[in-house]
């Protein structure tokens, strides 16, 4: 049986490290950082900035699933009343070592794909609440842990909370039919050219009221 528990700051590192590690070869970030090595540096100095940067932050969450005390499953899940954090705050958690392990060039470009990726889910009426990151440990993949996350902690979460719409966006064909089984519906639809290589990108939502 999974137990869930926010995230406590000594478990930071570890939570982005599983985070980055499940993202390594994600269609989102290989376009943009086509080596391996680099892209895995990255990946590890990003996200572990964006965590560090937002974490204790009003208006986000960081929760976790637990299978025997062990952390198997991590989400980012913002509120309503969330704004993201200026720039120095980020400055101050790490960006310049993300431009520098992933390229500037090839960061800001993916930096510049990931708002408007992400403008159909903050166009959502007020009382959205956002899944801006969700990830099964590599090793936990492929039992169940990913819908049991969503339908017994984040989704009542956010529903007794008084959310009336959860949403998020995905770029990979195999997460969408994942977030569908779940209950989610599609409701916009786009795609991103970087060097010849298209980025899909779906955004989902499932009404809570």
């Amino acid at each position: 049986m999974l137990e869930y528990v926010e995230m406590a700051r000594d478990e930071l590192d570890t939570c982005a490290l599983l985070a980055a590690e499940a993202f390594y070869d994600y269609e989102y970030f290989t376009p943009y950082v086509p080596n391996d090595r680099q892209r895995r540096r990255f990946l590890d100095a990003m996200i572990r900035c964006e965590f560090k940067a937002n974490w204790g932050r009003p208006g986000v969450l960081f929760l976790t699933a637990r299978d025997n005390g062990r952390i198997v499953a991590v989400a980012k899940l913002c509120t309503p009343d969330f704004t993201t954090p200026p720039d120095i705050d980020y400055i101050k958690a790490g960006w310049l070592g993300v431009l520098i392990k992933g390229g500037i060039k090839q960061v800001n470009a993916w930096n510049d794909m990931d708002k408007k990726a992400s403008a159909p889910c903050s166009g959502l009426p007020r009382n959205n609440w956002y899944l801006s990151l969700f990830t099964v440990s590599k090793a936990d993949k492929r039992k169940g842990i990913g819908s049991k996350f969503l339908s017994e902690c984040l989704i009542p979460y956010a529903r007794t909370a008084g959310g009336e719409t959860f949403s998020l966006f995905t770029n990979s064909e195999a997460n969408c039919r994942f977030y569908e089984k779940n209950g989610f519906s599609l409701f916009d639809e786009r795609s991103f050219e970087h060097k010849g290589k298209v980025l899909g990108s779906w955004s989902y939502k499932m009404e809570l009221t």
